[in-house]
């Protein structure tokens, strides 16, 4: 906390507009990096651009950029001198090279015309209505309109010679002050400036190098006067009409005692000066009817014995939420008016203070080490040093003060004069914490061993055991206007309303605000604690809770003011709920509350006590509120409060995206790199007042569903954002919660990555089709080869079948018929010779039926479940034996070369059918005495050989053709190519048959070889 010192000494009267002018102090030094400050000047969104010793920085209230920063690097920090601030929106960049700069949109456009380039640091430069400027040039006084560099000169009315200050008023008119002591004026359309009658003085131009208050400035106050600020004090020039003022210029060679520098206006019709000796403060100038000798003004005064970082100020400042802003050579000083007022008063040791409201507007306190002082309205104030240790403070009925606390006696009673003690039970071992007076203005006391007593007609009655109090417990105690007493303790609250004790009981299992303090309006009953605030209302309990979590904290004092407010006192600052909340919640005590929380930020001086003195706040009758903590008393007016809220919205900007480790300056058209995984939005809201308490909301068109929350925090993070369009919408709200819905947005693209974009997805498409495509096509080919297959086999086993009835079964039958056709034609003329044929027809009949057997035999798939082939074969053969009438004995050697494998199913019934139909070739048709079968299981293939010594085959049945009508050579060929293999037939006459077949390994095997060894 800053406080500004009279120096003209006037009581403090807070029954009249403030003159107690305090204000919240920040700074900021060489430790944040900005040296020293020369120059002050707010953009039209919001931003402060500061010229200091270190290069031009631009300032949110919370960081400092560089202009390099801001300019993206388009100009480096060291080359700029100064900045002025353009109405357009644009920033002139003075520099030291390479004349002037104009940096707007992103852009950066150089006027290199030397004459126009300032020649101070500070000031030089005004801007007209049309965006022209008029120019402190080193060579004199010019005109810049666009790029072109025009001088002022006798023909425009103007003298020549260097122009100390130059000022463009609200209305248009140019004002030059002269260093031959002439104030000239253009007025706004004319071509030639006009001398005003009004003797300034004449001065050095050398005097401008000099220091912070050896230099000219013209500035219009809000009534629309012009005043100047030079070697020869701060004054008016113009009054409001724009006359020029009556001169009080002292005689030639006089300087005032004070040096003035740099001045401003504030809204509240007082002026801040830079002085030789820090920043003064003159109030409501406006009404002074002539200029005055300001050294003698009553003024306040900011030095560094007040805090303020250095003595040597170069600029004074006001934004537009009515901070001030001081430029020093030690850095950058904030003040700003608090909501709360301390009240001066006499040095004391940091203890807990007591308070209570006296009659007009005046109010009491005291602590361990100031006895009880009543301070006046105006600010007087009158001590009682017989009182010592106080700790509470109360008014009664009537109106006379009464205090306890330490001193000879712990309870005190005024008597108009002064204090008189009065002894109470439990004086020696207990202080009196609190007190109460009921309708008949009876006194009531708790003690500090918890001891409750009833004081009347002139006798005290010890009330624990109706009041059903335990040892020990104090709880809270208070009256009301109806002249009830009211006790709270852990679980239960009782009244007495003058005759009878009525106890309220918590409900079973619900928690109480652990009360140590209480106050009543009408029929609410608040209760305050440890556990926060309570409500007793027509019988029941209602526990206040919070939207904010933080919120109250330890509850030392509480009250309902008679506007319907709520405003309560504890160990984290002041809490307060506004009449409309309070009324809602009431209607619903359910819900939460939304109260705003005053600190040290807005002038309260410390936090109060956890327990006594208790209660930490009263009101007073005409409505204002006192707050005690540990280190004094602060006061408000809640009538007051809403004239004094920040109402201006704060002005939301979104300065930068940090993508993929690099800064991107936002713009119109943003696009971001391919592959953005990580993605930071920098954000801010130009409310400075109080940085720490404006909140933003933020949303992601098309990722967040709803406002996210970010608190405090100025930025936002995504990651893993697709490519597309994207738009980012910001809002803030300031200090008072007023919130900008506006805000800002920023629309970004990220690009593709090529495998992100609409061709590739296409080429996937179409390769993704042509895959299924190639797909189907391949399982459509595998289905057809499938079904071909099993026709194919299907086909090839009807035509053996047909080979096998055509070959035997139907042409024995067919000998039949024919002998039983001969034996019919012989019965009727030679019956002995039709008994022989009909027994020789006989037995062919059962040679067909052998053969038919025979046929049928060769149909089955194996004659074994198992998958040994070599003794399927033989037994194929041991059939064969037995069903052979030929005198000549077969013999069938079966043999296996290699480890025997398992053949696939189906394979090894076709190897199976093939060796059978060698074999019984052998045996019917070959007449062969002897038959060799080999099976060879190789690694690479497998080999089938029948070997036999018959008579041979005939080389036209050999062909591929074979003999016409007969199946057997052609049907193994079709067998041995169904299964991928190859079948060779080797014979010769009378030398004996070779049939072998081959099949590879891997169609043969169930398990290939090589699999086996994997």
């Amino acid at each position: 906390m800053l406080r500004l010192f009279g120096d003209v000494h006037e009581p403090a009267a807070w029954a009249s507009p403030r003159r107690m002018t305090e204000f919240h102090h920040r700074m900021w030094t060489s430790d944040n990096g900005i040296g020293a400050v020369f120059d002050i000047q707010q953009a039209s969104n919001g931003y402060l651009w500061l010229t200091t010793s270190t290069g031009v920085f631009r300032f949110d209230g919370v960081r400092f950029q560089s202009v390099e920063e801001v300019t993206n690097g388009a100009v480096q920090n060291h080359e700029i001198h100064s900045a002025f601030l353009s109405a357009s929106g644009g920033v002139w960049l003075k520099t030291r090279a390479e004349g002037l700069l104009f940096w707007k949109d992103e852009r950066l456009t150089a006027f290199r015309d030397r004459r126009c380039t300032p020649a101070l640091q500070l000031e030089g430069l005004a801007e007209d209505r049309d965006g022209s400027l008029w120019v402190q040039g080193s060579g004199g006084f010019f005109h810049m309109r666009g790029s072109v560099c025009e001088p002022v000169g006798v023909e425009q009315g103007y003298p020549g010679g260097f122009p100390a200050a130059i000022l463009v008023d609200s209305k248009g008119t140019v004002w030059v002050r002269t260093v031959t002591g002439g104030l000239l004026f253009l007025p706004l359309g004319q071509s030639k400036f006009q001398r005003l009658g009004y003797a300034a003085g004449t001065i050095s131009a050398a005097f401008v190098l000099a220091g912070t208050t050896h230099n000219a400035f013209l500035h219009e106050a809000p009534d629309g006067t012009i005043w100047l600020s030079d070697d020869y004090g701060l004054r008016r020039v113009t009054n409001t009409t724009g006359e020029p003022a009556v001169s009080s210029l002292p005689g030639k060679g006089h300087k005032e005692n004070i040096q003035f520098g740099d001045f401003t206006f504030a809204a509240d019709g007082s002026l801040w000066a830079v002085t030789d000796k820090g920043v003064r403060r003159f109030e409501h100038v406006e009404q002074w009817q002539k200029p005055q000798a300001m050294e003698n003004s009553p003024s306040e005064t900011f030095t560094t014995e007040q805090g303020l970082s250095s003595n040597a100020a170069w600029k004074v400042f006001i934004d537009r939420e009515r901070s001030v802003w001081v430029g020093t050579n030690s850095g950058l000083d904030l003040l700003r008016r608090t909501t709360l007022a301390a009240l001066t008063l006499p040095p004391t040791e940091e203890h807990d203070f007591s308070i209570a409201a006296g009659d007009g507007g005046s109010v009491w306190t005291g602590n361990r080490s100031l006895p009880v002082t009543r301070v006046a309205a105006d600010g007087s104030m009158t001590s009682f040093p017989e009182t010592r240790g106080t700790i509470c403070i109360r008014r009664d009925r009537n109106g006379t003060m009464w205090s306890a606390g330490g001193g000879p006696s712990k309870l005190w009673r005024n008597s108009g004069a002064g204090f008189t003690p009065l002894p109470y039970p439990e004086e020696i071992v207990g202080p009196v914490i609190s007190l109460a007076f009921d309708r008949n203005n009876d006194l009531w006391i708790t003690t500090g061993i918890g001891g409750a007593y009833h004081f009347s007609h002139g006798e005290w009655s010890r009330q624990n055991e109706a009041l059903g109090k335990k040892p020990g417990i104090i709880g809270a105690m208070a009256d009301d206007d109806a002249g009830n007493v009211w006790f709270g303790f852990s679980n239960y609250l009782v009244r007495w309303d003058g005759r009878d004790y009525l106890r309220f009981s918590f409900p079973d299992g619900t928690p109480g605000a652990s009360e140590s303090t209480m106050s009543v309006r009408g029929d609410h009953v608040w209760l305050g604690g440890l556990g926060g605030i309570e409500l007793f209302t027509q019988g029941h309990f209602y526990l206040l809770h919070w939207k904010d979590k933080d919120l109250p904290g330890r509850v030392s004092g509480i009250v309902e003011t008679e506007t319907g407010e709520l405003w309560a006192n504890g160990s984290s600052g002041i809490t307060h709920v506004s009449a409309g909340e309070l009324a809602r919640w009431l209607r619903d005590p359910t819900s939460a509350v939304s109260a705003e929380h005053l600190d040290a930020r807005d002038g309260l001086p410390g936090f109060s006590a956890e327990r006594i003195p208790e209660p930490s706040i009263a009101e007073s009758r005409e409505g204002r509120l006192w707050f005690a903590t540990t280190k004094g008393i602060a006061w408000l007016d809640p009538a007051k409060l809403q004239q004094n809220r920040n109402r201006l919205p704060p002005p939301v900007v979104i300065s930068s995206i940090f993508s993929n480790g690099k800064t991107h300056v936002s713009s119109k058209e943003l696009t971001l790199p391919a592959r953005t995984e990580k993605l930071e939005i920098d954000y801010t809201a130009l409310s400075l007042a109080i940085p720490e308490r404006v909140l933003f909301r933020y949303m992601l068109d098309g990722v967040d569903k709803e406002w996210q929350d970010a608190g405090t925090r100025r930025q936002a993070f995504y990651t893993s954002l697709p490519p597309g369009h994207f738009r980012f919408h910001v809002i803030a709200c300031n200090n008072d919660g007023v919130w900008n819905e506006a805000g800002a947005a920023l629309d970004f693209n990220i690009a593709p990555a090529f495998y992100q974009t609409r061709w590739f997805l296409a080429l996937c498409i179409l390769a993704a089709m042509a895959f299924l495509y190639q797909f189907y096509q391949m399982r459509l080919r595998q289905a057809t080869q499938r079904v071909r297959a099993t026709m194919e086999a299907r086909l090839g086993e009807r035509e053996r079948i047909a080979r096998e009835l055509h070959d035997t079964l139907l042409q024995s039958f067919n000998g039949v018929l024919l002998r039983f056709q001969s034996v019919y034609n012989l019965l009727p003329m030679r019956p002995e010779e039709a008994q022989t044929s009909l027994g020789s027809a006989i037995d062919q009949a059962a040679q067909a039926i052998t053969e038919g057997r025979d046929a049928i035999q060769g149909l089955r798939a194996s004659t074994v479940v198992t998958n040994d082939l070599a003794r399927a074969i033989s037994t194929l053969g041991e059939e064969l034996e037995t069903s052979e009438t030929s005198p000549n004995s077969t013999v069938l050697n079966v043999g296996v070369e290699g480890s025997s494998r398992d053949l696939h199913p189906l394979l090894r019934d076709e190897v199976y059918r093939i060796a059978g139909e060698a074999v019984r070739n052998a045996y019917k048709h070959a007449q062969a005495r002897r038959i060799e079968v080999e099976l060879c299981y190789d690694e690479r293939e497998f080999r089938l050989r029948v070997r036999d010594d018959g008579k041979g085959i005939d080389p036209d049945l050999r062909s591929e053709d074979g003999r016409p009508g007969h199946y057997g050579l052609r049907g193994m060929r079709e067998r041995a190519k169904l299964l991928g293999g190859k079948l060779a037939v080797w014979s010769e006459r009378n030398s004996g048959t070779e049939v072998e077949l081959t099949i590879p390994a891997s169609r043969a095997y169930q398990t290939s070889s090589s699999q086996r060894r994997w």
